[in-house]
């Protein structure tokens, strides 16, 4: 047989197969036909592709925003529950339509506009307000985005910018609209309100098991447990390998000589000014000062313009001969007359801050701990490169923390919120809310691969147990079902109670004696508007009441509590002053520019195909 394909594959047609297979690897690449592509593309606009690289830096930048706002508890899963995948992926491809449509309409942004805009951004110039290289390179590190990732990023959003604001570019809203809404927002109400507690009423007894199972079987979310997780970790913290290393007195003191120029205060001096700009003005209020007349008696009738200058150095006055001028004076007194393009000043300096270094002794903890975390850096990586290397010879994570010389931390019944069951945080659990996204990433009885944390160290975490959600046992929420079919019953009561005072009062009965029968609180609200929630009112009870008329009496039972309102009295609102209708104004032609601009962008992205590859973007967003 083998003899038999040798005979064949030396034949002339066979030779002429083998190259043409040769020719197609060497023009296509064999790994094309091996390997998936590292960075598929996952959405498509026109012939603009946006691949999975661009959207995870986009989703982790959202993220970190997200984070920031409601606290670093925020999983990757929960906010792809919340939608912010969608809003990612939508965003992206509205900014993909919109510079495409500009392109096509002949907008382009030339190197020169892109040079200047950034050079003119104050984040990116130094002390000298000019641009620096060195601070626009840390900006960019600091944001996780490459120089061309950048470019690309500004000259979309200078290309695309005009195209909305001429898209909704419009008059000004009318002034009787702008009038009407005045009025609206300034209508008024006065309310009579009884009120009392659901709590206040007779907690009924319990009604027995059978009852309570039928609250708890039609509750179907209410009494869910989420899934729960245990979970090894081994986490490498720069701070805990940091408090192995110590660092000598000598090398503290070496440290201190280094560093001393950033433990330097210099000189400050605490200035008023008053600025005229009459030359013999500033001349006589200076000779009043030094003749002993107070600050204040020659601020007061000079007709001069007053200003608290603060603490300053030298460096930080409008001219040097302003510096000079308080800095040359040997004690708290006036100084001056100095004039400047701005006029002429008499300065007062009220107090002097001598320079001053802090001294060795004050700074010491700090400058060890800083130099042990610059040893436990170096180290930190080494413990690292020996977690990786055990994980990927197979080694238990067990085996990876002994390399590592670190004991694992286990974490049992953990929420994807790092909560246990009765809702407590986890003591020790890592903080980021990274640990907690990788651990909820990762499958039952398999380690997460080495995660760098967000500020330094790494770790490596083991899932081993899944229990999925599930509602929660009856015994183990029957003292909750309880309460909660009580203070149902208690909000029956109430608004049962509620409705027959309401029915009294609409009889004509006197509010004040038919809320103490009723055991009701009562009091009278003043003037107020729908946007105010005087107490004891909700927002839900001011709805009501603005939805009703003068004379109106109803009822409203809210959380916790029940209310009875009458209504005595409705103020139609004013038109408004023209400050505060000029605030209305901005607000409606702000709004009215947003929804235009949703519209419009509806609208332009209606003209363009789009392709979305779903799968590769749940991949990348688990």
């Amino acid at each position: 047989m083998l003899t038999s394909m040798r005979k064949g594959a030396s034949g002339w047609i066979a030779k002429i197969l083998f190259a043409l297979l040769i020719v197609s690897f060497g023009a296509w690449g064999i790994t094309d036909y091996l390997t998936p592509d590292p960075d598929p593309v996952v959405i498509k606009v026109g012939d603009t592709e946006i691949r999975s690289s661009t959207f995870r830096n986009h989703f982790s930048r959202s993220l970190d925003r997200l984070r920031q706002q409601l606290g670093t508890t925020v999983t990757q899963e929960l906010a792809v529950q919340m939608g912010l995948g969608d809003d990612v992926t939508n965003g992206l491809i509205d900014q993909q339509v919109l510079t495409r449509e500009a392109e096509r309409m002949g907008m382009s942004i030339s190197d020169d506009l892109l040079r200047t805009v950034i050079a003119s951004d104050s984040m990116f110039q130094g002390p000298t307000g000019q641009f620096d290289r060195t601070r626009y390179e840390e900006v960019l590190f600091r944001s996780g985005m490459g120089e061309q990732a950048f470019l690309a990023d500004l000259a979309g959003r200078l290309i695309r910018d005009p195209l909305v604001s001429a898209a909704t570019a419009a008059p000004p809203p009318p002034e009787g609209l702008v009038k009407a809404q005045n009025a609206f927002a300034g209508e008024q109400r006065t309310v009579v309100v009884l009120y009392r507690d659901h709590a206040d009423f007779p907690a009924p007894d319990d009604p027995g098991e059978t009852v309570l199972r039928q609250v708890y079987q039609d509750q179907e979310t209410l009494y869910r447990q989420g899934e729960l997780r245990d979970l090894t970790a081994l986490v490498l913290d720069t701070d805990e390998i940091a408090k192995g290393f110590a660092v000598g007195d000598a090398r503290i003191a070496e440290e201190y000589e280094n560093r001393k120029g950033q433990y330097f205060k210099p000189e400050t001096r605490d200035v008023a000014q008053i600025l005229f700009q009459d030359a013999d003005a500033a001349v006589n209020a200076y000779g009043r000062l030094q003749a002993g007349e107070s600050w204040v008696t020659v601020v007061g009738d000079s007709g001069g313009v007053a200003t608290e200058l603060g603490v300053l150095g030298k460096g930080q006055f409008l001219t040097p001969e302003l510096a000079d001028a308080a800095f040359n004076v040997t004690s708290p007194g006036a100084a001056g007359p100095v004039e400047s393009p701005f006029g002429h000043h008499v300065l007062l300096v009220k107090t002097i801050n001598p320079e001053s270094t802090t001294p060795l002794a004050d700074v010491r903890d700090e400058i060890s701990h800083s130099l042990a975390l610059d040893l436990a850096i170096d180290e930190i990586i080494e413990r690292a490169n020996a977690v990786e290397d055990a994980i990927a010879a197979g080694d238990s994570l067990e085996s990876a923390a002994d390399a590592a010389g670190v004991s694992l931390m286990r974490f049992d019944g953990v929420t994807r919120t790092g909560l246990d069951t009765a809702g407590n945080r986890i003591d020790g659990l890592p903080p980021e809310g990274q640990f907690l996204a990788v651990a909820f990433q990762t499958e039952e009885n398999e380690n997460s691969i080495l995660t760098e944390r967000p500020h330094g160290g790494y770790f490596v975490v083991r899932v081993d147990r899944v229990v999925p959600e599930t509602k929660k046992p009856f015994e183990q929420v029957q003292a909750q079902v309880l309460n909660d079919w009580r203070e149902s019953q208690r909000s029956e009561q109430a608004e049962q109670a509620a409705a027959a005072l309401a029915e009294t009062l609409r009889s004509g009965a006197d509010p004040s004696g038919a809320a103490a029968d009723a055991s009701f609180s009562l009091t009278t609200l003043a003037p107020f508007t729908r946007t105010q929630s005087p107490d004891p009112a909700t927002p839900g009870l001011v709805t009501a009441v603005f939805d009703a008329g003068k004379g109106d009496t109803l009822v409203h039972n809210d959380y916790g509590r029940v209310f009875v309102v009458s209504i005595t009295d409705v103020t139609t609102g004013q038109s408004g002053e023209s400050s505060e209708n000029e605030r209305l104004r901005q607000s409606i032609d702000r709004d009215r520019r947003v929804e235009t601009a949703q519209a419009f962008q509806r609208a332009i992205r209606a003209r363009y195909e789009v392709e979305i590859d779903q799968q590769a973007v749940d991949y990348v967003l688990r």
